[in-house]
């Protein structure tokens, strides 16, 4: 006669605590693997940059001036044209939300006078003041590309 032992069809605590283990190990490895979100302020300088970037381009490959002022928040691409400063169509940009532009150094900004800050030759020099992006506490600087020796 065979003595039969009762077991349950379930799972031991010792068996549910490793699975629960390696699951939480295989979420955490994704949650790394994950990108993170780009801070405002970076973003903010990354495209800032690119702007400055393709403005200068143009001016070189155009044989055109071109210049950036900047204003409350926003910046404004324009081009020399016929001896005047035009800005160019769509290029009024405005930062984000809690970032905040400026020009470095003792520049008067006057919103009645519409001449840029920065201006970039068909040469590739760049003249005019720095450009700090601050949020909050934390901020980034420029050094403008091409900038000429002061």
């Amino acid at each position: 006669m065979y003595s039969r032992m009762h077991q349950d069809g379930g799972f031991s605590l010792v068996e549910i605590m490793v699975a629960l283990f390696i699951m939480a190990l295989a979420s955490a490895m994704v949650v790394m693997a994950m990108p993170s979100r780009p801070d405002a302020l970076e973003s903010e300088a990354d495209q800032f940059e690119q702007v400055m970037t393709r403005t200068l381009d143009q001016a070189i490959s155009r044989g055109q001036a071109q210049g950036i002022r900047i204003e409350k928040n926003t910046y404004t691409v324009y081009a020399r044209v016929n001896g005047r400063w035009l800005p160019v169509e769509s290029a009024n940009q405005k930062v984000s939300r809690g970032v905040t532009i400026s020009v470095l150094g003792n520049v008067e900004v006057k919103s009645e006078d519409a001449l840029p800050q920065i201006v970039m030759d068909a040469s590739g020099i760049v003249s005019g003041p720095g450009v700090r992006l601050s949020k909050g506490v934390r901020t980034h600087d420029f050094d403008l590309p091409g900038q000429a020796a002061r």
